[in-house]
């Protein structure tokens, strides 16, 4: 903390620098006058320099002019350049509002986005730093305030944006990001906006696939993606079953149903992989539960996993009755036929790969309306591409040689993938940059718990905070990493022997938890890991000239998803009437 004393001397040192700097230029402007016009110069000194001030002609006698002209000239560059060198500094190292200055988040400035970029994807490599397009060098965040330049994370980070709804979670997030993808994305969400916005320029980039197994871009479905082979390991069928078991687990229910339900599925794919077979056949399993079949295969090629199966469901018949129950209702989106189509083989339409998709160009998106058991198909499928670029990246020395990104918009609605918070203490250095979007911290909470979610923001490297924060608890936290400044307070006093005022230095914190409450619409508070918080102004892509073309491709597709959605409903309105 600076005292009186120490501004007056950092000040009388600044006066005096400032004296020495344009005697120097004013002795070197009027020297180069008077060489001009082939007279004598004057030796530099500070003798010579007072001299000048109190008798010009005398210094100078033979070029009054040109040496007047000299100095005029060279101390009106020395003002500009201290301008310039004045500005340049505040933008780098002053924030009126106490937040981070452009120098402390320097890393993700342009010139240093652009390095980290050709140090991570492979198709850079060579490339100069200096010649990136923006759209090359990084996952966009928003331009830095109040010095207004560009902000971008690698794509080696992990990202966590927390904004309420209508606050720019698809204009300013999820649809720029997912739009400059350099490789794979995937792409979840409960409405069809982001999917019209991006499909048209990512089919250039590549191909696109479309899961949607409850209508939400009324789309005809094209693909079908194998379940069973992801049960291809022990592991794979667990966490295949986790997705399912996850939908009917709760803090208040007694954990046994939910696990023995989870054992008994880690069993019937296990199971069904071995014979060869589909998730139908897991589900005529579990409609019976004196079918035999699923543990003789598994007797045959996995005796352990049998036993342990054998022994959880050969127990009192209304327990056993209990467990399959449960089991029945995890899986109960694949009751409808029309979900159970997507997930079934089917010779007329594409099978989806997964490991294919990793190293590719493409972008798959996972649509649904609400959560629930439509949900764990969304998190199965999402948790089979995770599986597969994690082992594409270790094929390739590590990490994907070019990254592929995750946006989870809505995910702890629609993509609960119950060890997310696990996966991204790694999935970032290979090559993977998942970027969940969540509406509150709260939300996270309900979805992976008080340790999941604090895990989960604990590994995310970069954090968006948005507009609309009402959890006043959660605003009083960030509020704290904030952190504090000292302002001065001056106070005044009178008394019969004479008035006097005093100025103290107190501590306040930057932002309180109203104020970060009630930010302005389309800014948002950035914290990096390393790095004081900063306030940012977002990006939105309608404001961005070099996405221009989504408006039109955006309203083209919900002119024909609109289309789609009609047809649909008047071919249920015509099944209705003939019945």
């Amino acid at each position: 903390m600076m005292t009186d004393d120490d501004r007056a001397w950092a000040g009388a040192a600044i006066l005096a620098g400032g004296v020495v700097t344009l005697s120097a230029a004013t002795w070197a402007g009027a020297a180069g006058g008077a060489l001009a016009t082939g007279e004598d110069v004057a030796p530099a000194s500070p003798l010579t320099v007072y001299r000048m001030v109190s008798d010009w002609a005398t210094v100078w006698p033979q070029s009054q002019t040109a040496s007047l002209v000299g100095a005029t000239v060279a101390d009106l560059a020395v003002v500009v350049f201290l301008v310039w060198g004045l500005r340049w500094a505040f933008k780098w190292f002053r924030n009126p509002s106490s937040l981070a200055t452009l120098h402390q988040v320097r890393e993700l400035t342009p010139k240093h986005a652009a390095r980290t970029a050709t140090r991570l994807r492979a198709s850079l490599k060579g490339a100069k730093a200096s010649q990136l397009p923006a759209r090359d060098r990084g996952v966009l965040l928003g331009d830095h305030l109040p010095s207004g330049i560009e902000l971008r994370g690698s794509d080696e980070d992990t990202y966590i944006a927390i904004m309420a709804p209508r606050a720019g979670k698809s204009t300013s997030l999820a649809i720029p990001v997912a739009e400059e993808a350099p490789g794979a994305l995937l792409m979840t969400s409960n409405k069809a906006d982001v999917y019209a916005a991006t499909r048209g320029s990512r089919a250039r980039a590549g191909q696109t696939f479309l899961f949607d197994t409850q209508g939400v871009a009324q789309a005809e479905r094209d693909m079908w993606v194998d379940l069973v082979a992801q049960a291809e390991t022990l592991e794979g069928a667990e966490r295949l079953a986790s997705h399912f078991v996850t939908q009917i687990t709760s803090e208040q229910a007694d954990p046994f149903w939910s696990q023995a339900a989870g054992d008994l599925l880690t069993g019937l794919f296990r199971a069904a992989w071995w014979e060869g077979t589909t998730v139908r056949e897991v589900m005529a399993w579990l409609a019976d539960p004196k079918e035999k079949a699923p543990l003789r295969v598994l007797y045959q090629h996995e005796p352990v996993l049998a036993e342990q199966v054998d022994s959880s469901i050969n127990i009192a018949e209304e327990t056993q009755s209990g467990i399959y129950q449960n089991a029945r209702t995890a899986m109960s989106a694949l009751r409808d036929e029309k979900v159970l189509a997507w997930v079934t083989p089917d010779k007329h339409r594409a099978r989806f790969d997964p490991e294919a998709f990793a190293t590719s160009t493409d972008t798959l998106y996972l649509l649904s309306k609400k959560g629930g058991p439509s949900s764990a198909l969304v998190a199965a499928v999402a948790d089979a591409v995770f599986t597969a670029a994690t082992e594409a990246g270790e094929r390739h020395g590590g990490r994907l040689p070019e990254p592929m990104r995750a946006v989870l918009d809505e995910a702890a609605n629609i993509c609960r993938i119950a060890d997310l918070p696990d996966l991204y203490s790694h999935l970032g250095s290979r090559g993977i940059t998942p970027f969940t979007i969540l509406q509150s911290y709260r939300q996270g909470v309900r979805a992976w718990g008080e340790v999941g979610m604090d895990a989960m923001w604990s590994a995310a490297t970069r954090k968006v905070i948005g507009v609309g924060m009402d959890d006043a608890k959660f605003a009083q936290d960030i509020s704290s990493l904030t952190g504090a400044h000292y302002i001065e307070r001056g106070s005044y006093s009178k008394s019969k022997d004479g008035s006097s005022r005093s100025w103290s230095e107190q501590r306040e914190q930057v932002l309180d938890p109203a104020e970060i409450r009630a930010m302005r619409k389309g800014t948002a508070l950035l914290m990096s890991t390393g790095m004081p918080v900063a306030q940012i102004s977002l990006r939105p892509w309608y404001a961005e000239e070099a996405m221009a073309h989504i408006g039109p491709q955006m309203r083209e597709e919900e002119a024909a998803i609109t289309k789609r959605a009609v047809a649909a409903y008047e071919q249920r309105k015509a099944a209705r009437n003939g019945r």
